[in-house]
């Protein structure tokens, strides 16, 4: 018992150093986690944002149309072989 208590009270620092540094990198493993999450909040809102503008301007162009305008601008889109 004697033996262990003189390696434990040569090795305690170090357990101790190596405490703090494991410490240390899961503290900025969580903070990086946070943080990304943050930036990928603020992307997808970002590009929300763009599809909603994109969104808009299509239905606007549609709405200025005809009904032959709108054929021909889904024409392209059809199967049937009317191209």
């Amino acid at each position: 018992m004697i033996m262990f208590a003189g390696i434990w009270a040569r090795i305690q620092g170090y357990v101790a150093a190596a405490g703090v540094v494991l410490g240390i990198v899961i503290s900025a493993f969580l903070y990086g986690r946070t943080d990304g999450k943050a930036d990928a909040a603020a992307e997808v809102a970002k590009n929300n944002a763009r599809a909603r503008q994109k969104s808009k301007e299509v239905e606007n162009e549609i709405n200025g149309l005809d009904d032959r305008g709108v054929d021909d601008g889904l024409a392209k889109w059809m199967r049937d072989g009317k191209r």
